[in-house]
Parts: structure tokens; sequence; C-alpha cells
């Protein structure tokens, strides 16, 4: 009975060390899995954080390369239109001096046409004292046509301007604009990034190791944590005027599987001693 009650114990002890030993096999298996599905997503994650980096610096090179050119074009358009300003300047220079011109003519005009129409016949040298020759209607028919020449000059610069200065304020409206989309682009990125972050980081905490299963049910443990079994009283057992005594102390001494490599294909028995009465 005594050598049964040990291949019983031996047994048992077998069994709940290949217990152990398959849960170990899962939790080791449950572990690689979770350490590879994370492997994976930190490829993944590091695979979208360089494709938005990767577009994030196209953008910003196309930015700079539109803010480049709306500069240039400013500095042009600023140069020619100072260029444009001194020329209307010279323009409206010259219209005074022609508008002057025009008034000194007006009275040679008006006695001019006074003798054409019959009245007082005096010569119009005579009024002015300046001859002839400036009082000659081809004269200020040429002086009137270079004056009207001047004024529409004056016009088509005053209008070149106005529109260089509409085309400034339009390119800097669409700086702008553009300015505004690639900082909301940027602020979207810099979101889609920090969620991924917090989802890597989520998946992390709900994914850690959970510490392996002890290998003996507390059921089954005595206060000291050896087997019940072995916590019985022992056992008395009278054979021909002596005493079998089996004493926990006797049990074999089992040490962890984990540092000896267990006890496999090894079995017990006859382990008893007798007490002579």
């Amino acid at each position: 009975e005594i050598n049964d009650l040990s291949e019983k114990l031996v047994d048992k002890y077998n069994e709940r060390e290949k217990e152990f030993e398959n849960k170990a096999s899962q939790l080791n298996a449950s572990t690689t899995k979770v350490r590879s599905q994370l492997i994976s997503e930190r490829k993944s994650h590091c695979e979208s954080q360089r494709e938005l980096e990767a577009k994030y610096t196209a953008k910003i090179k196309s930015l700079k390369s539109n803010i480049k050119t709306l500069k240039r074009e400013a500095t042009l358009a600023q140069k020619a239109s100072s260029a444009d300003k001194v020329q209307i300047l010279s323009l409206e220079v010259k219209v005074r001096e022609l508008e002057g011109k025009l008034e000194d003519l007006k009275p040679d005009l008006m006695f001019h046409d006074f003798d054409v129409m019959g009245g007082m016949i005096e010569e119009p040298a005579q009024i002015n004292g300046s001859g002839t020759n400036s009082s000659d209607p081809k004269e200020i028919d040429s002086l009137r046509l270079e004056l009207e020449r001047a004024n529409e000059d004056l016009n088509s610069k005053n209008y070149t301007i106005e529109c260089m200065e509409k085309g400034i304020e339009a390119s800097d409206s669409i700086y702008k604009r553009e300015l505004d989309i690639r900082s909301s682009e940027r602020l979207k990125l810099m979101e889609e990034n920090s969620s991924l972050k917090d989802q890597l980081v989520l998946k992390k905490d709900n994914k850690v190791d959970t510490p392996p299963p002890p290998m003996n049910d507390s059921s089954q443990l005595g206060p000291e944590g050896t087997p019940s079994a072995f916590n019985h009283p022992s056992h008395i057992i009278s054979v021909s005027g002596a005493e079998a005594v089996s004493l926990p102390e006797t049990a074999p001494i089992v040490t962890s599987p984990l540092r000896n490599g267990g006890i496999h294909g090894k079995k017990v028995t006859n382990i008893s001693y007798t007490k002579n009465i």
C-alpha cells in the first residue's frame, strides 16, 4: 500500500508537471505571437510615419518654391512699378509744359479766327511779338496731338500700374491661402501621427505578458506549499509484530522541473521504513 501510494503521488506529480509544461509552452507561444504582432505593428507604424514625413517634406518643398516664385514676381513688379512711376512723372511734366504752350497759343488762335471772319485786320505777330511761326495752326494741331498722345500714354501707364498692383495683391492672397492650407495639413499630419502613437501604446498595454500559472493548485497545497497528500497523518501498518510507518519526511525529494530537468520516466518505489516495537 505504501508503494502504491508513493507511485500515485509520483504519477500525480508527473501529471502536474506535464500540465505545467503545456501551460508554459502555451504561454511562450502566446508571448511570441504578441511580440511578433508588436514588431509588425511597429514596422507598419514606422513605414506610415516615413510616408507621412516624405509627403510632408514634398509639400514643404513645393510651398517654399511657390513662395520664392511669388517673392520674385513681387520684386519684379515693384521694380517695374517704380520705373513706370518715374516715367509717369516725366510725362506729367511734359503734359504741363504742353498745356502751358497751348494756353500761350490760345490768344493768337482767337485773333487769327477773328481775322479770317473779316474783322479787324491785324497781324498776330504784332500782338504777341513772337513771330509768325508761333501762331501757325499746324503747330497748334501738332501740340494738341502730342498732348493727346502724352495723356494716352499716361493713362496707359496708370492702368498698367493698377493691373500690377492688383496682381501683387492677388499673389499675396494666393500665398496666404497656400500658407494656411499647408499649415492645416501639417496640423492634420501631426494629429494622425499622435493618434497612431496612442494606438500603438494602447495595444502594448493591452497585450502585456501574463504571469505564468503556479505549478500546483493552491487547493492541493499545504500550509508550506507541499502537496496535500504529504500533509495527511502518517499511516501505521502492523506486519508480523512490526510497525511499518509511512512518514512525510521519507517522501522523495523532488526538485523543480525547471532547475533539474524534471524526473520524467523515473519511478520511485519502496519508500518506507520499519520501526521495530
